[in-house]
């Protein structure tokens, strides 16, 4: 279980956090919000990647995180193969998180070449495949065509292990992902 107590945060003048207290248990989370409330930026404290102005994060002490950022952040001259073997090198179940995915015709093309859906799932994959303890998910499944969509979200739902947190605006994927909804 990860526990904040008391998260406050601010940039400068504009403060997105404000006395935040919020559990997040083994399973899924969906984190929904209104756009600027500051989802990325709790997710982002929880990853480690920022740090709370005030306030204290317990429970992710010693754990391995990965992240789907709500920017693809992929190695774009290298291919998605390539890029999911980046975290972690097990050649047979990334090359079987890429054809789950759907990307089996494109597991040697560079990134640079894909689309942005297709870049979208290269992303997901390398997220899923890392040794992880905790999941986050800063809207994963955003740029992916509806036909697609669905058999990624199920993906998710049956790759996901430990704390996996998921922001999104669509009610829909956090129905169909099922576990927890928190507001923000």
């Amino acid at each position: 279980m990860i526990k904040m107590k008391n998260i406050y945060k601010s940039f400068g003048e504009l403060q997105v956090l404000r006395d935040i207290s919020m559990d997040f248990n083994e399973g899924i989370t969906c984190l929904m919000g209104q756009s600027g409330v500051g989802k990325t930026t709790l997710v982002n404290i929880v990853a480690g990647i920022l740090s709370p102005d005030s306030g204290e994060i317990i429970g992710t002490e010693g754990k391995k995180i990965s992240v789907v950022f709500q920017e693809d952040r992929l190695l774009e001259w290298e291919t998605a193969l390539t890029n999911v073997l980046f975290v972690n090198n097990n050649r047979e179940r990334a090359v079987e998180l890429l054809m789950q995915a759907g990307l089996s015709e494109n597991l040697h093309k560079k990134t640079a070449e894909l689309s942005g859906g297709m870049k979208r799932r290269v992303c997901l994959c390398r997220a899923l495949i890392a040794e992880h303890d905790i999941l986050i998910l800063d809207e994963p499944f955003k740029g992916l065509d509806s036909e697609i969509k669905i058999s990624i979200m199920q993906m998710v739902k049956n790759h996901a292990k430990g704390i996996t947190i998921c922001i999104t605006h669509d009610q829909s994927e956090s129905e169909f992902l099922g576990g927890e909804i928190k507001n923000i």
